[in-house]
């Protein structure tokens, strides 16, 4: 009688095939994939960007004279239009500034010693967007030579001035 049985589970007497079925598998992973592929961009947190079309030159005397511009120093330290201050002094005089200009012209713009630690140019981002400021503009990363906006840079001697020394 277990003949027979062995008989019925095979089609017309041919042996069960014993091999696994991968196709439901492959459409389970392909499934998974495509909601993955979704998915990753929405988690993914991005800073909205604008980037200029065409850069131009802008001569000295064009710059406004209510721009507010803070930096992080070599040292560490924080500047706001070049007068030194800490972080939370920082924050209050930009948050002063802010509320005087109509809510298109509250923009700040972040400059960062080449020798400054990322973290504080970051430390200096949020304050200054904790502060009220709805754009930030981000300066070119400079030469420590070419860096002014802690005071002036490095002082040197002109080539043709007198010295202490005679």
């Amino acid at each position: 009688m277990s003949g027979k049985k062995r008989k019925r589970l095979g089609a017309k007497g041919k042996p069960v095939n014993g091999d696994i079925n991968v196709t439901p598998l492959i459409d389970v992973v392909l499934v998974l994939l495509i909601i993955f592929m979704v998915i990753t961009p929405i988690m993914i947190e991005e800073m909205a960007v604008n980037l200029p079309q065409k850069t131009e030159k802008v001569q000295k005397d064009d710059l406004p004279k209510d721009q507010l511009v803070a930096a992080v120093c070599e040292d560490g330290s924080f500047t706001l239009n070049k007068s030194s201050m800490d972080l939370d002094e920082l924050a209050t005089q930009v948050s002063k500034r802010l509320r005087r200009k109509a809510k298109d012209k509250k923009v700040v713009f972040i400059d960062g010693h080449p020798g400054a630690s990322y973290d504080r140019v970051v430390s200096l981002i949020d304050t200054v967007r904790a502060a009220g400021a709805e754009r930030v503009g981000i300066a070119s990363l400079k030469e420590p030579d070419d860096f002014r906006a802690c005071g002036g840079g490095p002082a040197t001697p002109e080539p043709d001035a007198p010295t202490e020394d005679g």
